[in-house]
């Protein structure tokens, strides 16, 4: 049995790196008082851990981590891109009204999302450091086609979303079109549905070194579910944020409906549902 995972050199680099970029573009946005760049700094992190920890690869040939590294820097810089132009057309997130103002505060927020980077990115990580063998199996191929999938699903998501929120008529109404028709956070489903890919894909390097550790890298997906479902995803969504939905009798009606009828995480016929 091998315990190589906790003194993994790869792993402290990206802590370290983590923290840097996110201090970093913590200081520009107090002197600016901008939060613009908040979501934009989270992609750049990831991206910039895959890189690097791949590029220190203990091995010279690690198939695993180059496909690993590409499917999911590849979400992340899609996601960091469209979430930068969201926040610059709305020039503002209503998520640092409070804290704006307060450095202290402001600061909580950036040393959350360097967290948030290293425990979400530890599958890859991993896998850059410990994955050139054994060759690639079904497990494997599983996980590939998780990422890919939830890299698509995600991005029509959003997609979709962002094309009925352009339309003036559509204001204060619950989104309802293409795949949110089938769940009323389907963007969240897709993100789960990702990182649990990224854990699978560790699954043979664990098996095959002994580093029973490793299975510490579960923490990515389950992470990401707790805050999703239980912390900052549909807890704000369907929370606070409800009150716009609810400013007419006729939005109201619709919403409570659409609530009713489209399941809340996992995608099913609205029929069936109900």
């Amino acid at each position: 049995m091998s315990f190589g995972v906790i003194g993994g050199g790869n792993f402290l680099l990206s802590l370290l790196v983590s923290a840097f970029i996110q201090f970093s573009f913590f200081v520009g946005a107090v002197l600016t008082e901008s939060e613009q760049l908040y979501d934009f700094a989270g992609g750049l992190n990831f991206v910039v851990v895959f890189l690097l920890t791949f590029a220190m690869g203990k091995e010279a040939s690690n198939t695993r981590g180059l496909i690993l590294t590409v499917l999911t820097g590849l979400s992340r810089a899609i996601l960091a891109g469209f979430l930068l132009y969201r926040v610059l057309k709305r020039k503002g997130d209503a998520r640092f009204d409070t804290a704006r103002s307060n450095p202290l505060k402001f600061l909580l927020f950036w040393t959350i999302q360097m967290l948030w980077v290293f425990l979400v990115a530890s599958p890859v990580i991993y896998v850059n450091a410990y994955g050139a063998n054994p060759d690639l199996g079904s497990s494997d191929y599983a996980g590939f086609a998780m990422i890919a999938f939830g890299i698509i699903f995600q991005l029509v998501a959003d997609l979709q979303k962002h094309q009925f929120r352009a339309n003036n008529g559509n204001k204060g109404w619950a989104c309802n079109v293409g795949v949110w028709k089938f769940s009323r956070h389907p963007n969240y489903f897709a993100e789960i549905v990702l990182w649990w890919g990224a854990f699978l894909v560790t699954i043979r390097p664990i098996d095959a070194t002994g580093d029973i550790l490793g299975l510490w890298t579960a923490v990515s997906p389950i992470f990401t579910m707790t805050l999703l479902l239980f912390v900052s995803g549909i807890p704000l969504a369907e929370g606070k944020h409800l009150r716009r939905f609810m400013k007419t009798k006729e939005s109201k009606e619709a919403y409570l409906e659409y609530f009713n009828s489209v399941p809340p995480l996992i995608p099913f016929p609205p029929v069936c549902y109900s």
